[in-house]
């Protein structure tokens, strides 16, 4: 009789120690899953807090376009409650439907670094386009997107 209890001795203790073992690794789990969770509601608060409007004037092509130096400006204004980019560069520009790279980026404001919100942001492309053509530019930032509209002159 001893030897059956011995044996279940060890059988419960051996149940024990994978219980525990894989009560851990579900701990860990869930904390991982939670984490994730976490980390996707503060990207959604920051897309949520992300607005911002291209206020360039269509109605006046050459503000917006200069045909001599191939150079595309287009002013965004922050119209949100948060900075959306810690850096102007990271802005992603489309012009017909072809990536851009910005060929420089500034906050027109006095005293201003960062884009916050109620500045302007001057960003500059280098891109050739066609005379009396119509131009859609489309402004990304932080998975915020505003386009924008324009005639060639």
């Amino acid at each position: 009789m001893a030897s059956v209890s011995s044996a279940h001795l060890v059988l419960f203790i051996a149940a024990i120690l994978f219980s525990a073992a894989l009560a851990g690794a579900l701990t860990d789990s869930a904390t991982i899953i939670g984490d994730s969770v976490n980390d996707a509601a503060d990207t959604d608060a920051a897309h949520a807090n992300t607005a911002f409007s291209v206020v360039s004037d269509p109605g006046a092509p050459n503000s917006v376009y200069n045909d001599t130096t191939d150079t595309l400006t287009i002013l965004v204004k922050n119209t949100g409650d948060s900075t959306p980019l810690s850096d102007p560069r990271d802005i992603t520009v489309l012009v017909d439907g072809e990536y851009q790279t910005p060929a420089s980026t500034a906050v027109v404001s006095a005293n201003a670094d960062t884009w916050r919100p109620g500045t302007l942001l001057r960003v500059e492309v280098t891109v050739d386009l066609a005379p009396n053509t119509e131009t859609r530019v489309v402004v990304d930032a932080s998975g915020h997107r505003d386009h924008f509209t324009f005639t060639t002159s």
